[in-house]
């Protein structure tokens, strides 16, 4: 499954696949490659970063609108 597919089907969340300077690039994540990870996990990657008024309910919203996007594409 793709991180930028699994995105786009939750439109409400501001999230990323790859680094910020890398914004509008598909391409599996250098770093994660260099980590280990094999393509296809590379590829899934979701990267989230929480703000300073980030609350728990957010993240507790986030993680259930990604489950659902997720199980809804598989």
């Amino acid at each position: 499954m793709l991180g930028h597919e699994v995105l786009a089907a939750v439109p409400e969340i501001a999230a990323s696949t790859g680094s910020a300077c890398h914004e509008d690039d598909h391409q599996p994540s250098p770093v994660l490659a260099a980590m280990g990870l094999d393509h296809d996990r590379c590829q899934s990657a979701i990267r989230l970063s929480p703000g300073r008024w980030t609350t728990g309910e957010d993240i507790d919203r986030t993680v259930a609108l990604l489950a659902k996007a997720i199980e809804e594409q598989t």
